[in-house]
């Protein structure tokens, strides 16, 4: 097409990725700019010992991700022989070893009796947790708070018939999922997630055979140069210059100079772009540097000061050790663990067990991360490391030794542990919804914004906001130019609201039935330890 623009895209995670894939199938001239030097974003891989792809991230893959299965399926990417379906949630508590106890289908009624005897919690405690789920959704026709004002464990917590148990089970699943405590939480954006969820649950999840590169971003990249796409990695946008509503040109640079290609007008290694259209598809943080960037008078943020209420936006390292044992442990499921009740927020994932055809007898590889990174001690990255390695030792008994390379049961030669600081995870903190930025920058004809950050139906940070966020900024492209086909961007379905109404006051009763049982079997058991004869008592006795 001959007058589609020209497109520079700047950020090559999965947003910017979509983005430039959905706007090169339309006929743009796309160039897209990574400044690491793979693609992928948080959804990318290392290269790790002997050319081993390891994840920056062990990812979920969820049913309802419409817009990502059907991107992947236009990549040539294939759900049906790249990923294993998954049913069952996991959870290790201290001293349970190889003991596992599993929720089989959260999402899924058929299992609810089942999940109640589970042994994640105590059955009236599970109950108490699901039922709050329900009353959760119902929120959504009979309101009773305002979601978008509170936390998820501050709405847990306002319910009468809630436990302490119930909520701590509800912050275990959901700082293992997303790594991010349910005290900062934002129901509003919970709430849309677990209605996707309920909705589309066959499979619960899947899981990548293999990583993450070879089943996911090698695809979109190759889709991405075969469509003419000219992708540029080690290669960062440092400066955005605006005249009157429109960015005229941005200034790269070469993060690593033997890595130089030609280039336009510019120093050694630094060039120029002219811009047609702009997308930015980078963090929170860069994207407010990239706004406030150029000479006075010339600067994005001076036409759109709302812009500056991105510094509101907070997002969080998780590290991750790549743990290499040196024999296979026994016992350990192919889904991924929450380590119950772990200071660190600890949770792992076999990886070994993860590729196409796996050995039986293969040792065993964990990838294991830290969702609380606050709580380690520092004050650098083998301190930190020690603590998840010595933290994990507490739940599956292998030797931690006393510092960094000193357990005999690790294969130190393959271990690495990687701090993530250059790659954060998007926190849904309540309250900041109102400040996520839309795709469309307002005071700038030219300018669109993708990511998982951005403003979108989607909610909850997922893979699938993030590729929603890249479709939303290249519909803005499209509707401008009036470009066709048109971007089209599903959404899914949130199930029947009016049901989940109806069991909010049908089983009422039975969550205050709950709360007394569960309440009155604290009781007893605090009776019965109290009553219970006691070496000195009896000494005192006889």
């Amino acid at each position: 097409m001959s007058d589609a623009p020209r497109v520079i895209v700047a950020g090559g995670g999965i947003a910017g990725m979509t983005a430039a894939l959905r706007l090169a199938e339309r006929g743009c001239q796309v160039k897209l700019y990574e400044q690491k030097p793979m693609l992928g974003g948080d959804l990318a891989s290392r290269t790790g010992h002997e050319g081993m792809m390891l994840d920056i991230y062990p990812h979920m893959y969820l049913s309802w991700y419409h817009n990502f299965w059907r991107l992947l399926a236009d990549a040539g990417g294939r759900r049906d022989t790249g990923f294993r379906a998954m049913s069952d949630v996991t959870q290790l508590r201290r001293g349970r070893y190889p003991r596992f106890d599993t929720v089989t289908d959260l999402y899924s009624p058929r299992h609810m009796v089942q999940n109640l005897f589970s042994g994640v919690g105590r059955p009236a405690d599970v109950f108490l947790y699901g039922y709050a789920n329900i009353d959760m959704l119902a929120e959504r026709l009979n309101p009773t708070i305002p979601l978008e004002k509170v936390s998820v464990e501050g709405f847990f917590r306002s319910r009468p018939y809630m436990t302490d148990r119930a909520a701590k089970a509800a912050d275990s699943f959901i700082t293992t999922v997303w790594a991010i405590p349910s005290y900062l939480a934002a129901a509003n954006d919970y709430r849309t997630y677990l209605a996707y969820s309920l909705a589309d649950h066959d499979p619960a999840y899947l899981l990548t055979k293999g990583s993450a590169h070879e089943q996911v971003i090698e695809p979109l990249r190759r889709t991405l140069e075969a469509h003419g796409v000219e992708i540029r990695t080690r290669a960062q946008v440092k400066r955005v210059h605006r005249q009157g509503r429109r960015v005229t040109t941005i200034e790269v640079e070469e993060v690593e100079e033997h890595q130089r290609r030609h280039r336009g007008k510019g120093t050694d290694n630094t060039w120029l772009d002219e811009v047609d259209e702009l997308v930015l598809a980078v963090p929170p943080d860069v994207l407010l540097d990239l706004t406030q960037s150029a000479d006075a008078g010339h600067r994005v943020i001076e036409v759109a000061p709302r812009l500056a209420e991105i510094s509101r936006l907070r997002d969080q390292r998780i590290p991750v050790i790549n743990l290499f044992f040196k024999q296979k442990l026994p016992g350990i499921p192919a889904e991924p663990v929450g380590l119950f009740e772990s200071p660190l927020a600890l949770a792992f994932t076999d990886i070994s067990q993860a590729g196409r055809a796996a050995d039986r007898d293969r040792p065993t590889i964990l990838a294991l991360s830290a969702s609380n990174p606050y709580g380690l001690p520092g004050p650098d990255d083998e301190d930190d490391a020690q603590a998840m390695l010595e933290g994990l030792a507490e739940y599956i008994g292998f030797r931690a030794g006393h510092r960094w390379r000193s357990s005999p049961d690790i294969d130190w030669e393959r271990t690495t542990y990687e701090a993530n600081h250059d790659v954060k995870l998007f926190l849904n903190e309540t309250g900041t919804d109102v400040w996520r930025p839309h795709a469309k920058c307002p005071g700038v004809d030219n300018l669109s914004f993708a990511g998982d950050f951005c403003a979108n139906h989607i909610g909850m940070t997922t893979i699938e906001s993030g590729v929603v966020g890249g479709l939303e900024a290249a519909r803005v492209i499209v509707d401008r130019h009036g470009i066709e086909p048109p971007i089209v961007i599903e959404t899914p379905d949130s199930g029947c609201s009016a049901v989940y109404l109806w069991l909010r006051y049908a089983w009422g009763p039975w969550a205050y039935a709950a709360k007394a049982w569960s309440t009155g079997s604290d009781c007893v058991r605090t009776v019965g330890r109290l009553l219970k004869p006691t070496p000195q008592r009896q000494r005192r006795e006889s």
